[in-house]
């Protein structure tokens, strides 16, 4: 059982967050403090060995259109995660083909008129998946070093491959 975490600031208790959660909760805080508009984490699929998939992000950038259940129940850490959250469903939902995913959560549900260039970069990256030493991440993950690729958009195509789908037209 996990034991309550108590801040200075708050009167009751609040449990650590689920394991699966703390690492959108570190891409979060990393993200934040530097005021990038995401960050993605690739990880050994579990199906695929010796190729790196999509294992979780966050989504800090512009939002077209926000859609939330209630948030006056959200802090605004949370409205910010469920950006993300909100993102890895509608691309599970195309990747199924489903067409009521909104029926789960229809207030919160998005669909893809809803998401300005770069939601919809950071919704394509989670179809992409890396062999060793092909693409950045391969190269990383060949390399055994950490990435942070800034200013995406600008970056040669030989160096970052997904360049192209990352430029975002000026206005």
């Amino acid at each position: 059982m996990a034991l309550p975490v108590v801040h200075p600031s708050q009167e009751e208790p609040t449990l650590p967050p689920p394991a699966g959660k703390q690492l959108s909760n570190q891409l979060a805080a990393a993200v934040r403090s530097i005021n990038w508009s995401y960050a993605i984490f690739w990880s050994i699929s579990t199906s695929r060995p010796g190729v790196l998939t999509w294992k979780d992000g966050f989504y800090n950038g512009e939002i077209k259109t926000r859609k939330v259940t209630s948030s006056a129940d959200l802090t605004a850490d949370q409205l910010v995660l469920q950006r993300s959250e909100q993102l890895r469903e509608l691309y599970e939902s195309l990747l199924s083909g489903q067409c009521d995913h909104r029926a789960r959560r229809p207030a919160a549900a998005l669909s893809p008129e809803d998401l300005g260039d770069a939601e919809w970069y950071y919704t394509v990256c989670m179809s992409y998946a890396f062999r060793l030493g092909q693409g950045l991440p391969g190269r990383s993950f060949a390399s055994n070093e950490h990435v942070w690729l800034c200013n995406a958009q600008c970056a040669d195509t030989k160096t970052f491959q997904r360049a192209l789908l990352a430029k975002v037209p000026t206005t």
